[in-house]
């Protein structure tokens, strides 16, 4: 059975489980499926971070809960789409994450911004 190096096509020698055949291919491999990486999730990132800006600009540095008109947000640019994860209170009350802070809505098409603790 004839092994080829993952990255360049050289045949491998020695152990059965080499999968490089030089510690300079192993580097080139996974450096190139980092960059895939964050080639992919760069927009999304993007996107949070600026939600996240959004919300610490409204907030500032001392207010811990507020509430804010949803059209309000939209015109400064937050998208909805996108959080970094969801907790529901005991009262069952869905808080949607964004980092350190998390929001939710209400009917009345206002929205409640809140500083999570520990961040």
């Amino acid at each position: 059975m004839n092994r080829q190096c993952e990255q360049c096509g050289n045949p491998l020698a020695g152990r059965s489980d080499k999968r490089f055949c030089s510690v300079k291919c192993k580097n080139d491999f996974y450096s190139s499926q980092r960059r895939e990486t964050r080639f992919a999730t760069r927009e999304v990132d993007q996107i949070l971070h600026r939600n996240r800006e959004i919300l610490q600009t409204i907030m500032g540095e001392k207010r811990n809960k507020m509430t804010i008109a949803r059209l309000e947000l939209t015109q400064m640019g937050f998208n909805f789409d996108f959080i970094t994860g969801i907790y529901t209170n005991k009262q069952g009350k869905m808080y949607h994450n964004v980092y350190d802070f998390a929001w939710m809505a209400f009917s009345t098409q206002e929205i409640l911004i809140v500083r999570r603790k520990g961040g």
